[in-house]
């Protein structure tokens, strides 16, 4: 799933523009750009918002692109926060001008940067039935929120901060794309002990993950086994026990698997690294070659196969198959080298991997 973003947010100038009613969350008049949080306790319901037949009205204190303070009410069905112990959320709406501002509705705050807009466009925030179930492995951590604007195009990205539930797993900031019907998960920005974060370009509905699955830490002394090289005429043993080195595989929902193997070895002047990514479908009987890397300090040289983009002929083939236990081997036509040319590659491997995903980069605008 691609990754999105980077930007630092300047708060300075920002002015909270409205939040939740009395009986949802706090009212902040001005000064403030703090996010407002949640603080009644943990997750009641792991389905966030269901709707009543209540109507309720309210009104928010919002900034036109003159500076004069404006009122905007919103009239809409109330809805329930799953989080907040099953207290109300009312939709709100603000207008919000080239000065910039900010938009809050119980732990959620859409914040726009001065500058992003050229004159005053209607922002909204309203918690919402989910469209469709969590990703693979996820659960909602939040509510799922719908952000709105009567603009399509920023020149700023606008930060959206969404609550989470108090939790020691692994969080994520998830995008729902009503094409495929899926949430998509993006990288976040900054992630605390409440809140979530990332500045975008598009709005949308949005929504904080908690994955189920407890992965360690790191890669350290996962998998183990062996590989054999041979490339430029010449062979080479990469053992996946030796510190560093790791054997990994993640899961998909229709039960197929995506494994990387990655080794480093010492050699006379330097290093030789390699890495193999391929998938097995849910049968464990056919692997696809998706890549191949080998790269070495001492030549200043690389070989690539990437499937359907660099080289060309990559086949695997599996001899066993046992639980984690894979025994194959595998050929492809790389690219690479000085000058550039193509280089038949060839591998045997008896390798063990473990389950683990990589955890968020948190990578933000502005390179923070």
């Amino acid at each position: 799933m691609p990754l999105m973003h980077r930007f630092t947010i300047l708060s300075s100038l920002c002015l909270v523009l409205a939040a939740c009613p009395a009986n949802g969350g706090t009212t902040t008049d001005g000064g403030s750009t703090e996010p407002a949080n949640t603080t009644d306790g943990p997750a009641t319901d792991s389905t966030p918002g269901t709707t009543d037949d209540s109507t309720t009205s309210s009104t928010a204190p919002t900034t036109s692109s003159t500076g004069e303070p404006t009122t905007t009410e919103s009239t809409t069905d109330a809805t329930t926060d799953a989080t907040t112990g099953a207290v109300e959320c009312e939709p709100v709406t603000a207008q919000i001008g080239p000065d910039g501002g900010e938009l809050s509705l119980c732990g959620a705050t859409l914040r726009v940067p001065a500058g992003a807009v050229a004159a005053d466009v209607e922002f909204g925030i309203a918690v919402v039935e989910p469209p469709t179930e969590p990703p693979f492995e996820q659960v909602f951590a939040s509510p799922v929120f719908e952000f709105t604007a009567s603009a399509d195009a920023f020149t700023q990205p606008i930060e959206l901060i969404l609550p989470h539930e108090p939790t020691e797993d692994r969080l994520a900031l998830s995008l729902y794309d009503e094409l495929s019907n899926e949430f998509w998960i993006i990288e976040a920005c900054k992630v605390t002990d409440t809140t979530i974060s990332q500045s975008v370009f598009q709005l949308g509905i949005f929504a904080a993950l908690r994955g189920t699955y407890p992965y360690p830490d790191s890669t350290n002394g996962l998998g183990g086994g062996t590989i054999e090289l041979e490339l430029l005429g010449m062979p080479a043993s990469f053992s996946l026990d030796d510190p560093g080195n790791f054997g990994i595989y993640s899961d998909a929902e229709d039960g197929s698997r995506a494994l990387t193997l990655k080794a480093i070895r010492e050699i006379d002047g330097g290093v030789e690294s390699l890495r193999i990514d391929f998938g097995v479908d849910a049968a464990g009987e056919t692997a696809t070659l998706t890549a191949v890397e080998w790269l070495s300090t001492v030549t200043s040289e690389g070989y690539t196969y990437i499937a359907d983009l660099i080289g060309s002929d990559g086949v695997i083939t599996l001899d066993l198959v046992d639980g984690d236990h894979y025994v194959g081997e595998l050929s492809a036509v790389t690219f690479g080298g000085n000058p550039q040319h193509d280089e038949m590659l060839h591998a045997t491997f008896d390798v063990t991997v473990e389950k683990f995903a990589f955890p968020p980069e948190l990578g933000c605008f502005g390179g923070e």
